[in-house]
């Protein structure tokens, strides 16, 4: 009867695995064969045209900001230098009023520093969306023509032959359908 019980468990066991496993196997049969190519996109993001076009106006913003922020920075030594100079003939009530406002305006430079931090990254964004959107379809025309099924980025692959690395005709095509990208003007300004 103990043998009976567990001739009958073990029919039971290899039932179920071949009801699970079965389907799943005869699935990934029909499944075509994987054939990889590889996309340095470290490279696209420095060599390609657009982005060095991005990169360049974010220059341009981020040299505006500073001289801004500059301005700003000496306007608040030259405060903090009268407050200063004004310790000995105010007040301690007179004082610590005019070292909050001084302390306010501190506070106001760095939320504004943010803000516009924040505004340009949203830019850039906008900007970097504007070449996946146009490079999306380019690794779909490729994947078509080459009849490759699978890309990887670079960094994620220890090794591969350099007959997969189609990185050189992205970056042609890229050049060719987005040589330069508009990156739109941070929010407030």
């Amino acid at each position: 009867m103990e043998m009976h019980r567990e001739v009958v468990l073990a029919l039971a066991k290899w039932m179920f695995v071949l009801w699970v496993g079965l389907p799943g196997v005869l699935a990934a049969q029909d499944l075509p064969g994987t054939v990889a190519a590889v996309i340095d996109f470290q490279q696209l993001e420095r060599d390609a045209l657009a982005a060095k076009n991005i990169r360049a106006q974010v220059e341009t913003y981020r040299l505006q900001y500073a001289a801004i922020i500059s301005q700003e920075e000496e306007q608040l030594r030259q405060q903090e230098q009268e407050l200063k100079r004004q310790r000995a003939i105010l007040s301690p009530e007179a004082f610590a009023q005019h070292r909050r406002e001084f302390e306010d305006n501190v506070a106001s430079l760095q939320r504004q520093v943010q803000n516009r931090t924040r505004r340009l990254e949203r830019s850039i964004e906008t900007a970097l969306a504007t070449v996946n959107k146009v490079l999306g379809p380019i690794i779909k025309d490729l994947s078509a023509e080459f009849g490759f099924t699978l890309v990887l980025d670079k960094r994620q692959v220890r090794y591969v032959d350099d007959r997969f690395d189609i990185t050189p005709i992205v970056l042609q095509r890229l050049d060719e359908r987005l040589p330069q990208v508009t990156v739109p003007p941070p929010e407030g300004e």
